[in-house]
């Protein structure tokens, strides 16, 4: 945390949960935002950055990385991913907060390895977004990842319940004592006939599963691919949904899954920055108007890239995630609101993810208006963490 007092000036800034405009000052004092807006008044002694033409809106949220997995193929790939696994992955880190992204979310990593890096992270050993872990993903035998990229059931980042008791058992492990995750991950998913079927959890163990997870107040997020998945999922009494395949509701939501989802407040993450580039501009098409009928009804989206696998780099994925967004129809406002309040109050980020008084100081800064369009999040001026400066382009420009 930063000490000492910084005062924003001549600038614009995305307030409240709204993220509504307004010009003026933002004044931060030892990490926390103290005043913002026309009236805010600079104290004396602080040092002050007048930024005009910029606009300063609440740190990008990415609901949905892997920190320890590659992000490229090849030899010369592996052999990088395995150093900067060693070093806590200094190249994602940077590369996060360069694009403005103050708080991540981790989806299935090596347990003891995800919440030592979140430890050195919160403790301000290692510079990086703020870390929310799941911890292992919890799956089938013949489920993904154990199916599909050869997982073992003993390996650290899978749980492989083989009954609701012993389900129980390590989700209260995760989501007890004295360092518990922050969400607990399923995968149910049948595959694809066409190509290769896998084995979804079965329904008592995912009820076990959800049931011990809300005992202990802990939310659950759930990779999904196809609508009996979505159905048993729903029945199950999960909180968050990540991705929307071609697989699940291509030609449309069937009204009594969609009017559940939004009833109960169930999020979806739709990650298309994985999806969108290997399907044809059609099945794009059509996956796109699903995420605008989900928003449409109500439906509260969260932006999530999917950052760690080959096809997503750490930051920009989410940069390409809410323009994808806002390609399905959400204005400008809509698709940052899925990047930065919405997913603060999901993941109970406590203190952050909104400009208010009393907030913490997890700001990006940018240079234009971005509820304009959404081009500004390409020219990054100004990131803090926890008011501490970490990126500033603005000063060498």
């Amino acid at each position: 945390m930063a000490v000492g007092t910084l005062a924003l000036t001549r600038v614009g800034t995305l307030v409240g949960d709204t993220l509504t405009p307004v010009e003026g000052t933002v004044v931060i004092t030892d990490g926390r935002i103290t005043a913002v807006g026309p009236d805010a008044a600079v104290p004396g002694g602080a040092r002050v950055r007048p930024l005009p033409g910029h606009t300063v809106l609440p740190g990008l949220v990415d609901t949905h990385v892997h920190l320890g997995a590659p992000e490229a193929r090849g030899p010369l790939s592996r052999v990088r991913a395995i150093a900067g696994w060693f070093r806590f992955q200094p190249g994602k880190r940077r590369s996060f907060l360069a694009h403005g992204v103050t708080t991540v979310c981790s989806l299935g990593d090596e347990n003891a390895w995800v919440h030592d890096f979140r430890r050195r992270v919160a403790d301000g050993t290692l510079s990086g977004p703020r870390v929310r872990i799941a911890g292992p993903l919890f799956t089938a035998p013949g489920g993904h990842p154990v199916a599909t990229i050869g997982a073992s059931p003993d390996d650290d980042w899978v749980r492989v319940p083989g009954s609701p008791d012993q389900a129980r058992a390590q989700v209260a492990d995760l989501a007890g004592g004295e360092d518990p995750v922050d969400v607990i991950k399923v995968v149910q998913d049948r595959g694809d006939p066409a190509r290769r079927v896998l084995e979804p959890i079965a329904p008592p163990v995912l009820a076990a599963i959800v049931e011990e997870a809300h005992r202990h107040g802990v939310p659950v997020v759930a990779h999904w691919g196809t609508l009996p998945d979505l159905a048993e999922l729903l029945e199950a009494g999960v909180d968050h949904l990540q991705h929307l395949e071609p697989r699940g509701p291509l030609r449309g939501w069937p009204a009594d899954l969609l009017e559940t989802m939004v009833t109960r407040g169930v999020t979806l993450a739709p990650t298309l920055a994985v999806t969108e580039p290997r399907l044809d501009a059609d099945t794009a098409r059509a996956l796109r108007h699903r995420v605008r009928e989900f928003h449409e009804a109500g439906g509260v989206l969260l932006a999530g890239s999917d950052a760690g696998t080959p096809a997503v780099r750490s930051g920009a994925g989410l940069i390409r995630e809410i323009a994808l967004l806002a390609a399905c129809g959400l204005t400008p406002r809509e698709a940052l609101i899925a990047a930065t309040t919405a997913p603060a109050r999901a993941l109970g980020i406590d203190g952050a993810g909104a400009i208010a008084p009393g907030r913490a100081a997890d700001l990006t800064v940018v240079h234009g208006d971005p509820l304009t369009d959404l081009d500004p999040l390409h020219r990054v001026a100004l990131v803090l963490r926890d008011g501490r400066v970490v990126v500033d382009t603005a000063r060498r420009r």
